[in-house]
């Protein structure tokens, strides 16, 4: 079994894990309009969603791992590659899938008018999605309950994706000098914290939205990294469970939220390190990415042909198809592409 034994010493693959159920859980009362009775919507008094956790854990743990894989890449081409490996194989894989397959299965039009409409092609776009994405196919799901979009986890794919381009101008502008990554993301923390307490600016309102909070657990956690914190040492349980409630208060106080881009990465990667049962998540493989990416287009499918709208059914059905595509997929795709990591350097 080809599974380093560093990578059984953490919870990275249990996290990482745990974070697509969240989101998949979430997306079967999303999609069928029913947000408000999410589990956790009812006990945070509609503020929170265990998406909302989901995508905390993702972004922290990707922003840790992806510096610290453009620290160890030789140079800037190396490091590009082992992302491209990482996303773009099962991404361009359901990409083709959705048109191919699910397009011509639920659009309310003709095969060919479907096959001649521009939309159906442009779809494309979506194999690399720092460019943008494209949500909706030519009359696909249009009679769904909440949405037409085929795979809305796609946008997450943008920020991602930006995010890697911005960690490879900033780490390899001055190879190997961590003042050129971690000033600027304090800037951006500054920035992002003075526009939601004080300023309130028009001019600023990016600095208001999801996207940006997402990217700064990314970079915060990419400069926790980069300021070698001993995360072993801090993952005993006098430490996490200060941690914890920290970020427990946090959530509860609206007025601290500005706090979370460097509390909740913190934790989050403090958590990843904790020894424990959870260590060995990733023994027979990692099957995070493609449950996040079948999840989606999986729910939709099934709300098409829904005669109910119990989104507890929802989440189990679900479950049964993509826990064995997500297995296949990792097999017969992704694993497979990841062993060419040394192949271009």
């Amino acid at each position: 079994m080809d599974i380093s034994r560093a990578r059984l010493s953490n919870n990275y693959d249990f996290l990482r894990l745990l974070a697509a159920l969240c989101i998949a859980f979430t997306h079967s009362f999303n999609l069928l309009s029913q947000n408000s009775r999410e589990p956790l919507m009812l006990l945070s008094n509609q503020q929170f969603d265990f998406s909302y956790i989901g995508l905390c854990i993702f972004f922290s743990v990707s922003g840790y791992l992806v510096v610290k894989s453009a620290v160890t890449s030789i140079n800037p081409l190396n490091y590009y590659w082992k992302r491209f490996l990482r996303i773009q194989p099962l991404l361009i894989l359901v990409t083709i899938l959705s048109i191919i397959a699910v397009g011509p299965i639920f659009t309310n039009l003709s095969l060919t008018a479907y096959f001649k409409d521009l939309f159906t092609f442009t779809y494309l776009r979506n194999i690399f999605p720092a460019t943008g994405i494209q949500f909706i196919l030519p009359g696909v799901f249009t009679t769904n309950i909440a949405e037409a979009g085929v795979n809305g986890s796609l946008w997450t794919l943008v920020v991602e994706e930006r995010l890697y381009i911005l960690v490879s101008v900033l780490c390899f502008l001055k190879f190997n000098s961590q003042k050129y990554f971690v000033f600027p993301v304090i800037v951006l923390n500054i920035i992002y914290m003075v526009q939601n307490v004080f300023l309130h600016l028009s001019a600023l309102h990016y600095f208001v939205e999801p996207h940006i909070f997402y990217a700064l657990l990314f970079l915060n956690a990419g400069c926790f990294f980069l300021m070698n914190l001993d995360f072993k040492k801090l993952a005993r349980p006098q430490f996490i469970a200060p941690m914890f409630l920290l970020v427990i208060l946090l959530l509860v106080f609206p007025s601290l939220a500005v706090l979370r881009v460097l509390v909740i990465p913190l934790f989050i990667i403090t958590l990843a390190q904790w020894k424990g049962v959870f260590n060995k998540a990733g023994r027979y493989g990692d099957f995070t990415y493609g449950i996040y990416l079948f999840a989606f287009p999986v729910q939709q499918m099934l709300i098409a042909g829904l005669t109910g709208n119990n989104p507890w059914i929802l989440f189990g059905q679900t479950l049964l198809v993509i826990i064995p595509l997500a297995v296949l997929s990792w097999h017969l795709v992704e694993k497979r592409f990841l062993k060419l990591k040394g192949t271009l350097k």
